[in-house]
């Protein structure tokens, strides 16, 4: 069975929803991340981030990786195993993962250091908005980000507009939002984290 170090609704719920999706059983281990991490965590992850991810006697530390992992082992549908449906699949993966993720993480630093306005916040923001607006324009001709099914990417995307950030969502990545959170394996995930879906309102 596996483990997961998580906090609630951040990145690692990616994870959750992915092990959901597989039909995997979960052991969750919240971590505290306004806290110091507990011994027995840095023992698996001395950078004590989540997500970690414990399968066996691997342990796997960041994201993408994770992902990657799971989705091919129980080869998910969310991954699809070859060809350009894979390429795009990963792209939006890392598109959110690499992109996207560091974007909010700017934000989220000018806050904890006071800034609340301006040109930095200012800039920041334009940064995940960017990203938004071309998430919006790929959405307006299609359901999901790759096609009309849905990939990891959307999951991950949908993980993230759900944090407190004031970012443009349009019509068509909201209706996308929505459908996302709504399906079962992302409903239970979020029951099991005590979150609630803000974003796709």
């Amino acid at each position: 069975m596996y483990k997961l170090y998580y906090s609630p609704g951040a990145c690692s719920m990616s994870i959750h929803v992915a092990l959901n999706e597989c039909g995997q059983p979960v052991v969750l281990e919240k971590v505290d991340l306004s806290a110091p991490r507990p011994a027995e965590f840095l023992k698996h992850n001395p950078r004590g981030q989540v997500p970690t991810l414990i399968d066996g006697d691997q342990t796997l530390r960041e994201g993408a990786a994770i992902l990657l992992h799971i989705l091919d082992k129980h080869k998910s549908p969310l991954l699809p195993q070859s060809g350009a449906a894979r390429d795009s699949a990963i792209e939006w993966m890392m598109v959110a993962n690499a992109s996207l993720h560091p974007a909010y993480a700017r934000v989220f630093f000018l806050k904890k250091n006071g800034v609340t306005e301006g040109p930095l916040m200012n800039a920041a923001l334009e940064g995940i908005n960017k990203i938004w607006s071309e998430v919006e324009q790929r959405l307006s001709s299609q359901s999901f980000v790759c096609g009309d099914q849905p990939t990891i990417g959307d999951i991950l995307l949908t993980v993230m507009a759900n944090w407190s950030v004031p970012a443009s969502l349009g019509p068509n990545t909201k209706r996308m939002l929505k459908a996302i959170s709504s399906r079962p394996s992302y409903q239970k995930a979020m029951q099991a984290e005590q979150v609630e879906y803000k974003a796709a309102a």
